[in-house]
C-alpha cells in the first residue's frame, strides 16, 4: 500500500492505523503487526512506523509493552486524543522518551525534601512520591532522573507502569495532564551515585534539567530533576514566536 508523497509519511501511517483501530481492525488483546511487517506493507522506513506508532500512545490509543509489541489500548477512545497532543517541547519530552528504555531504581514514599515542597506547594515533610530512573538509549544511559509528585498520585505511577510508558502519559492517562511547565537548564559535576548511574567518572560535567509540571489550572503534580550524559543527549532550539522550534535530540536521533 503506496503513501502519497506530499504529506509526512509517518502522519500519513499514524491516520491510517488510527482508522484501523476505530474498525477494530486490530483486536483488543493481541498485538498490531510488528515494525518490521508494517514497513514492508507501507513501503516506509522502520522509523517511519516507529514515529507513527509513538504519536499514537501518545494519544493513548495503544500501548508499547516491552516483549509484547504494540497492543490497542483498553477502552482507547480514538475520537478524544489525550491532551499530551499538542506539538510543542512537553509532546517531544514524551517522544523522546518512547524512544527510550526506562529502568525505575526506586519508588518510595517519602517526606519530601525543602527543593520538592517548594516546587510541589506543600509543607517540607509532606509524603510525597519518590521515583529514582535511568532512561537509556541503544542499551547506553542517557538520564538519571529524580521526580517527586504528590502521595495521592502513586497509583497513576506504579512502577510496572513506568517501566513501559512515559510518566507524563500515564498523568495524564489518570486525568493529571501536565498542560504547562517551568523548566531551567544548568550544568552540574557528576557525584558518585549519578557517575555510576550514567557510566562516566566522578566530576564529569553533566546536564542539568530541573522542571515543575503543572495541570490546567496551575497545581503542579511533578518536580523533574534529570542529569544527563554530556555526550548522549542534546537540546536544540529554533527560537521563534510561536516557540515551537525547541527538540530533545538523544546521540543523533532527530527524532523520527
Amino acid at each position: 500500500m503506496s503513501l502519497d508523497p506530499v504529506l509526512p509519511r509517518f502522519h500519513q501511517l499514524r491516520l491510517i492505523l488510527r482508522e484501523r483501530l476505530a474498525r477494530g481492525v486490530y483486536p483488543a488483546g493481541l498485538p498490531l503487526p510488528g515494525e518490521r511487517l508494517l514497513a514492508q506493507e507501507f513501503g516506509v522506513a522502520r522509523v517511519t512506523v516507529r514515529s507513527a506508532l509513538a504519536r499514537l500512545a501518545e494519544e493513548g490509543l495503544v500501548v508499547r509493552l516491552r516483549g509484547k509489541g504494540t497492543l490497542p489500548a483498553p477502552d482507547a477512545a480514538v475520537s478524544t486524543p489525550t491532551p499530551l497532543r499538542r506539538g510543542g517541547l512537553l509532546d517531544n519530552i514524551v517522544s523522546m522518551s518512547l524512544r527510550t528504555r526506562v529502568n525505575v531504581l526506586e519508588r518510595t514514599v517519602t517526606p519530601a525534601p525543602a527543593a520538592a515542597a517548594s516546587a510541589l506547594g506543600v509543607a517540607v515533610d509532606t509524603p510525597v512520591l519518590r521515583v529514582l530512573r535511568v532512561r537509556k538509549h541503544k542499551a547506553q544511559p542517557v538520564s538519571y532522573s529524580e521526580v517527586y509528585l504528590p502521595a495521592r498520585l502513586a497509583s497513576a505511577v506504579e512502577r510496572f507502569t513506568l517501566q513501559e510508558v512515559p510518566m507524563l502519559v500515564a498523568l495524564a492517562k489518570a486525568g493529571h495532564a501536565v498542560t504547562s511547565a517551568d523548566q531551567v537548564l544548568g550544568a552540574v559535576l557528576a557525584d558518585p551515585t549519578a557517575a555510576g548511574a550514567l557510566g562516566v567518572s566522578p566530576g564529569t560535567p553533566l546536564l542539568r534539567v530541573t522542571r515543575i509540571g503543572y495541570v490546567q489550572d496551575g497545581t503542579a503534580v511533578q518536580y523533574f530533576v534529570g542529569l544527563y550524559h554530556p555526550e548522549r543527549y542534546e537540546y536544540h532550539m529554533r527560537l521563534s514566536q510561536d516557540g515551537m522550534g525547541t527538540r530533545v535530540w538523544i546521540d543523533q536521533d532527530s527524532g523520527g
